[in-house]
């Protein structure tokens, strides 16, 4: 295999892995937040910036024009995705520790991703050990919100209610992020520029969460602290650990990036010991080691694949093209 074909393999992952140390910890960092602020009033600050920054960075806002025009039901997807994705991870934030949350969302991920792929992507077929992956990290799920029922997570016991609201929040933001992931894939498929989807993807998000603020009456004070806060999430937690995200899906199959989202997990865990109201649970962290060790094993089978089918006459070139997208 060439040198330049092992490099754009491994770009995409390598992209998305930045993203997850960046997230990771962010999720902490929101974690603790949520509590003193509402979800919405954080994404509306945090998005309304990272839309300005994204579309005034955005040179040629007439060829932005055209290609949402020709692509417009995929980006209005993208849109719906994003906004139900960002605003149902921060209100389960409010009922679980961060590390539970992002495990419950990320085991569902997998299984999700290739139950979507039979109808969006249906050329790509999920290998047999990424099947029995995915249900491996369902069991670890089903494990952690049960011991989060007994009151065996990080912050005690979450009555019944609220265990209810927060497994449907994580499941809202799994199936998002699996559009997000396929969207984000099909517009760069179409053409469509990293930056480009960027200067156009948080419309439905901003209006959304401003809708919300209205009917709840959620606003927070604009504090020193609350904009430095949102400065943050906006600078580091938006704009650029998306930007290496987006970079990373067009350049990885979805079931990859799925996967690797894992690497969320362990990050999280070791940086929730900074957030004092958290009492490190292990029942907690033996979910997370399940659901990385399946995660591992999924990427594995992706990796084993990709370079068998590298080896194959006539594979370098559309490989060579799809990393310039």
């Amino acid at each position: 295999m060439s040198s330049s074909r092992r490099l754009a393999l491994a770009a995409g992952p390598l992209l998305v892995l930045g993203y997850c140390v960046i997230n990771s910890t962010k999720s902490v960092f929101e974690g603790a937040l949520v509590q003193d602020l509402s979800p919405e009033f954080i994404a509306f600050n945090s998005f309304v910036v990272a839309q300005a920054f994204y579309f005034l960075t955005l040179r040629d806002k007439r060829e932005l024009r055209t290609v949402i025009r020709r692509c417009l039901p995929d980006v209005v997807m993208l849109n719906v995705s994003t906004a139900v994705c960002w605003i149902a991870v921060l209100y389960a934030f409010t009922v679980f520790e961060p590390a539970l949350a992002n495990s419950m969302i990320i085991g569902l991920g997998p299984a999700v991703t290739i139950a979507l792929g039979r109808k969006l992507r249906p050329g790509t077929k999920a290998l047999p050990l990424e099947l029995a992956a995915a249900g491996g990290m369902i069991a670890a799920m089903v494990y952690l919100l049960v011991t989060a029922s007994h009151g065996e997570s990080a912050i005690g016991e979450v009555p019944a209610g609220q265990l209810v609201f927060g497994a449907v929040m994580c499941v809202l933001t799994t199936v998002s992020l699996s559009g997000v992931t396929y969207y984000t894939k099909r517009l760069g498929d179409a053409g469509m520029s990293v930056r480009q989807m960027m200067a156009s993807r948080f419309v439905v998000l901003i209006v959304a969460t401003f809708v919300l603020l209205v009917a709840r009456g959620s606003f927070g004070p604009y504090s020193p602290g609350n904009i430095g806060a949102i400065l943050a999430i906006s600078l580091v937690g938006v704009i650029i650990s998306l930007y290496l995200l987006q970079q990373g899906i067009v350049r990885s199959e979805p079931i990859t990036v799925s996967m690797l989202f894992g690497t969320n997990l362990v990050i999280t865990y070791v940086a929730q010991y900074v957030d004092p109201r958290l009492h490190q649970s292990q029942d907690t962290l033996y979910g997370i080691l399940v659901i990385s060790l399946a995660m591992c094993l999924g990427t594995w089978a992706r990796w084993r694949a990709g370079r068998r089918d590298a080896g194959k006459p006539g594979q370098d070139l559309p490989a060579r093209a799809e990393a310039k997208t």
